[in-house]
């Protein structure tokens, strides 16, 4: 049961940090710089699928958390 709750407790507090992160990086409009990865530009629309992309990964750790046995 410890190892559970250290469990939740972290993908918690990872989850929290997660949405921090992303309100934040959202807010910016700018969204970080633009590059380039073999021709394909990576800018403000592509960021935007990658935090989103993190955000729900995390949560899927979080709810997956509740599902670990001892």
């Amino acid at each position: 049961m410890v190892k559970k709750k250290k469990l939740r407790i972290t993908s918690g507090v990872m989850l929290a940090v997660a949405i921090v992160f992303v309100v934040c990086a959202l807010s910016n409009p700018a969204l970080g710089t633009a590059f380039y990865i073999f021709g394909f530009r990576v800018g403000a629309a592509i960021w935007r699928k990658f935090y989103l992309l993190y955000l729900i990964l995390m949560a899927g750790i979080f709810t997956v958390s509740f599902w670990v046995k001892e």
